[in-house]
């Protein structure tokens, strides 16, 4: 009897440790009976943690036992349910709103004291609390992006067709998910991501990033790109005093901790600030949960309000380290009514792990080439957070029509769809001519880069159409086809740009050009056609000086070392002298104005160079420091830069080869980086570059160092160009050095002019300077930007010239 019963406990235990995991699962609602979304739900004293989705249902996997099951949500107790798990299980639970109470010490000293002294004692572990400890952990990620409400047309296109809409104009637009292993030790960061779902795109790979949602506050200032170019002051920050009023709602209990609860109050709405409420632990001054929010007041870009909702779990004894997070956002631009989230779940934490020396090093993220190989089961299996409804209708959807869209009929009609001409398109931003089944697509520029006048060539046509092929997602081949005719010179010229791309992971590429052209005299290339039209037309200013060439070219580029490019090339060329052929502004009165096609001698038609044969090759070799990137199975791409770039030129005319007449050797050297951060301040830019003529035995005009000028009222503001330089005057054949630095206050000032402050205005000031053997030369400008839209006001001064004055204007993104 004994033997029998031995045998049917031995086989009890068997089977319980043989069974795999069992679900326990349900809906988190509030005591109306509404869903708590994105509520925390961890089983106590183990790493195993899983949240409530956006209608509030969680599931968590555990084996046959006895555990304790915690959930919490801010604003809320938490609640402890002790569950016996051996099969099964449909487990609700109901949150109730929290009621935090004031110490009777605390109401004696007053709310704010007691507050400004909590916040106080967080303020001043900060540094400490921002680093301690160093870990590694899992980490999901969900992205969800909705329309919910669109413009029925946007340039002839139909938006709900485009977009994949429903009727009402409402859909979601884009759904992945991620799992990854995520690496801290401050400042560094690492993740690998190892899964990755993307609605409508098995083949891809998601955008969400673990990185993009490690939001500290226990940093002074927190940026998201996405939203601008404002930072964000943390509630906790070491000057938290300027800007935050703190009041102290009470304390609560929760699992034998005092939680006390403090409301973020900002001085100025129009501030850089969160509002909303902070909870602190009171034993041990650090945060345990934000409820954060920013609005469109604080100066953020493209959505109306972001909303912060971050846990903190106790790790061990010694740690709390963020359990979940989970960012909302809501906004309308350009009659496009949006809505989303981004939320990540932390677990398995390991901290202090043993790394090797050089695990940190310049790429942050990894994402594993099996990444997007994983299917349904597989995800329905491992994925913590339940889909929502809507959700998995979106991927049903999207896996059907991935099923038709791999049908002929269906690209057919799709191609179609997306090819048909529509005027007003064309004439704004060209037309793009697809192949689905080819995957490739021509590009036909737009009308008004394709009609023009100068005094060269009279009225011309430029008919420019780009095509491009990708062979896989490291390869693929661009093509662009040019044909010129100006109808006074009756000239036509032809040629085409072939470029073959062979490893999007080392930016590895090689490019052939050759044909015919009318050329810029200013090497840069920097006059607009269209704006050179309107200049010449209107107001007898014919910026453009041109010449042709008869020229086959050979390049190259790779990235040899991380942050280290290396680029070189080869070109001979026939040049010849151009004189102008028209001169027919609108106003006759303008037309006295006109100047030669020489800039050395703009009163006289004489040739700027004789006709000669050039034969040059050129090298460069860039270095970013610390260049930090990301690798993705089909690229690498680069983060913004936190060091200078320094760059090397070398440029040398040969002569004699193939009859060229030119001989010289140029070398220059140059110092930048763009949009360096001031935390509040903004951000600055700078661009040093010094260069030399070594040998100048046989060079023209065209060979001379030039320099990205500007006359006209419209600009391109991309740094580092001038905005008032003279775009043939200073180009010198001897020496230079040139200096410019910009900076973006990100509307620190202007956030203060009631009346101004709404327009988010980002005040811009910068200037430049230029030195060569012949001239020098200074600019200074102030200015305001809003999105696509900026204007300045600048000065220029050149020694024995009056000091010139003028606005510019750009508009575009």
């Amino acid at each position: 009897m004994l033997k029998a019963l031995f045998i049917v406990f031995i086989f009890s235990v068997s089977v319980t440790y043989a069974q795999g995991p069992v679900q326990v699962s349900g809906k988190i609602t509030d005591e109306s009976g509404k869903p708590v979304s994105f509520a925390s739900v961890f089983i106590k004293d183990t790493n195993i943690s899983t949240m409530a989705n956006e209608t509030g249902n969680y599931r968590i996997l555990l084996k046959p036992g006895n555990y304790i099951l915690t959930c919490r949500y801010v604003g809320f107790k938490s609640i402890e349910k002790e569950v016996n798990v051996q099969s099964s299980l449909v487990l609700n639970l109901t949150l109730e709103e929290d009621i935090y109470k004031l110490k009777e010490v605390n109401v004696t000293a007053g709310k704010n004291d007691a507050a400004n002294s909590i916040v106080r004692s967080v303020i001043s572990r900060r540094k400490f609390l921002r680093a301690v400890p160093s870990y590694q952990c899992d980490v999901y990620t969900k992205g969800i992006q909705k329309l919910l409400d669109a413009p029925k047309r946007i340039l002839g296109t139909n938006v709900a067709r485009t977009l994949n809409l429903d009727s009402n104009r409402q859909g979601i637009l884009y759904q992945s998910e991620t799992k990854s292993k995520f690496f801290f030790r401050y400042p560094q960061k690492k993740e690998v991501m190892e899964a990755s779902k993307v609605a409508g795109d098995n083949q891809g790979f998601s955008f969400n990033r673990a990185l993009d949602l490690q939001v500290n506050f226990y940093d002074n200032t927190l940026n998201w790109p996405a939203l601008g170019n404002q930072s964000f002051v943390s509630p906790v920050a070491y000057n938290a005093f300027n800007y935050y009023r703190f009041k102290l709602i009470g304390s609560s209990q929760e699992n034998g901790k005092t939680i006390q609860k403090i409301k973020v109050i900002p001085k100025s709405r129009f501030s850089p600030v969160f509002s909303g409420y902070i909870y602190v632990l009171e034993d041990d001054p650090r945060l345990y949960s934000v409820d954060l929010m920013l609005t469109e007041h604080a100066r953020i870009n493209f959505v109306d309000t972001l909303h912060i909702s971050q846990h903190f779990s106790e790790i061990g004894d010694m740690h709390w380290l963020p359990s979940d997070i989970t960012i909302r956002f809501n906004g309308k631009v350009l009659g496009f009514n949006f809505a989303g989230y981004y939320t990540a779940l932390y677990s398995n934490y390991k901290t202090d792990p043993v790394l090797p020396d050089d695990f940190f090093d310049e790429e942050i993220l990894k994402i594993d080439t099996s990444a997007n190989k994983y299917n349904d089961t597989w995800w329905a299996n491992n994925r913590p957070v339940p889909l929502t409804r809507e959700e998995e209708d979106n991927y049903e959807q999207h896996d059907a029509m991935g099923d038709a869209q791999k049908t002929r009929a269906y690209q057919d009609s799709v191609q179609k769809e997306l090819n048909k001409f529509r005027p007003l398109r064309y004439i704004v931003a060209g037309q793009r001519i697809e192949n689905v089944s080819e995957n490739s697509f021509w590009y036909v520029y737009p009308l008004h880069s394709t009609i023009f006048y100068n005094t060269v060539e009279g009225w011309g046509l430029r008919l420019r159409a780009r095509y491009v092929k990708r062979f896989s997602p490291y390869r693929s081949l661009e093509a662009e086809p040019n044909i010129r005719y100006g109808f006074s010179s009756e000239v036509m010229n032809a040629n085409a740009e072939i470029t073959y791309r062979t490893d999007s992971l080392r930016h590895t590429s090689f490019t052939v050009r050759g044909g015919s052209d009318f050329l810029d005299l200013n090497n840069r290339g920097t006059i607009n056609l269209f704006y050179n039209t309107l200049t010449t037309l209107f107001e007898g200013k014919n910026y453009l000086k041109l010449y042709q060439a008869k020229f086959l070219s050979l390049s190259g580029q790779r990235e040899v070392a991380d942050g280290l490019m290396f680029t070189a090339g080869a070109e001979i060329a026939r040049r010849f002298p151009l004189q102008n052929s028209s001169s027919n502004p609108v106003f006759r009165k303008t037309a006295e104005t006109i100047t030669s096609n020489n800039p050395l001698s703009p009163g006289f038609e004489t040739e700027v160079f004789p006709v000669n044969n050039s034969l040059s090759i050129e090298a460069k070799i860039s270095y970013t420091f610390g260049q930090q990137y990301t690798s993705r199975p089909d690229g690498k791409i680069f983060e913004p830069a936190r060091y200078p770039t320094i760059m090397i030129d070398y440029r040398k005319g040969i002569p004699r080869i193939l009859k060229s007449a030119v001989d010289y050797d140029f070398i220059s050297a140059d110092l930048f980086q763009d949009k360096i951060r001031t935390a509040l301040w903004g951000y600055s830019s700078f661009y040093l570059s010094a260069g030399k003529f070594l040998n100048t035995s046989s060079l023209y005009f065209p060979d001379w160092h030039h320099f990205t000028g500007n006359q006209t009222a419209v600009y391109n503001p991309l740094f580092p160009n001038f905005h008032f330089l003279d775009y043939y005057a200073f180009a010198t054949n001897d020496r230079f050095f040139e200096a410019h630095y910009e900076h973006n206050f990100s509307g620190r000032f202007i956030r203060k002019v009631p009346l101004l402050r709404k327009l988010k205005l980002e005040e811009i000031i910068g200037g430049a300077y230029l030195t060569q053997p012949q001239n020098n030369y200074k600019e200074a400008y102030i200015g305001f930007q809003r999105l696509m839209f900026r204007i300045d006001y600048g000065f220029s001064w050149t020694p024995g010239r009056e000091m010139y004055r003028a606005f510019r204007l750009f508009y575009g993104f």
